[in-house]
């Protein structure tokens, strides 16, 4: 009897999320100096054409950037990307019996503005 697991496609957008949150984390860990697609495809398991596509979202929504060219061990170089740290910002709110601490960090994690009262 074949079990029955819904309309296709039903998780695709959270697929996609994922996918999306996987090439993200592995640019914010590659820093400055950044990681190419090839590389990204290598290291998350997708497909090249997958990380091009995620790549060309994020690129589209601001959050990542050309960083210039690697050299290849063959054909033409690799264009690396980086995160745009200013893209976007997380705010962290730690509230203790005698004090508040509010923290601004951007995309790459760095302390951009911290609070305490």
């Amino acid at each position: 009897m074949k079990k029955d697991l819904g309309p296709a496609g039903a998780n695709l957008p959270a697929l996609r999320s994922h996918n999306a949150a996987l090439v993200l984390d592995l640019l914010r860990t590659a820093g400055e100096p950044g990681i190419s697609r090839l590389e990204l495809a290598d290291r998350t398991g997708l497909t090249p054409q997958a990380v091009s596509k995620i790549t060309a979202r994020l690129r589209a929504e601001g959050l990542v950037a050309e960083a210039g060219r690697r050299a290849s061990t063959g054909g033409k170089p690799r264009t690396v990307l980086r995160l745009v740290p200013s893209a976007g910002y997380a705010v962290g709110v730690h509230l203790d019996r005698d004090e508040l601490t509010v923290l601004l960090a951007d995309l790459t994690g760095a302390t951009v503005a911290e609070r305490r009262r």
